[in-house]
């Protein structure tokens, strides 16, 4: 028998005799005899019951082998912006501490490791003039800015006019 079911046998058991023990405390009580035995032998047995049981739980607790729990630190992933040397897009990855870190760019597939560095500039929403596609680049101050669609590889290029 399993450890498991002895528990749920000696919860059932303990159960049953409380249910016994009420009936035969009314019976004493309101009727004035007893069933079998007094109120104060099936006390006792009850307490020898509650006794045996009790050894062994402690003996099943005793016998049953521990299990190792491995401690995990939880630290938040953060998310850093990337930018990828080929299509100038900006794009988020979680970094999660581990260097190096490697990511793939959404927009060329082009694979990168971080070096940790950031980049100033812009995102730009651009339609390709080939497919209709709309994606994402990063203006980095180059001019002309040149991209790659990443549905149709079409090349194209952006003149765009510097803020003030």
């Amino acid at each position: 028998m399993s450890q498991k079911n002895l528990l749920k046998l000696i919860i059932i058991i303990s159960i049953t005799y409380f249910i016994w023990l009420a009936i035969v405390t009314i019976n004493e009580i309101k009727f004035g005899y007893n069933l079998l035995l007094s109120l104060k032998s099936w006390s006792i047995i009850g307490m020898a019951i509650y006794i045996l049981f009790l050894i062994l739980e402690i003996i099943i607790y005793i016998s049953t082998p521990k299990k190792e729990i491995k401690e995990i630190k939880i630290v938040s992933e953060a998310l850093k912006k990337v930018f990828c040397s080929n299509c100038k897009t900006t794009f988020t990855i979680s970094d999660t501490g581990v260097r190096p870190l490697r990511y793939t760019c959404p927009n060329c597939g082009m694979e990168g490791v971080l070096k940790g560095r950031t980049t100033e500039g812009r995102r730009l929403k651009v339609i390709c003039q080939n497919c209709n596609n709309e994606f994402e680049i990063f203006d980095t101050g180059e001019k002309p800015l040149i991209y790659e669609c990443p549905n149709c590889h079409s090349k194209g290029e952006i003149h765009v006019e510097s803020e003030s």
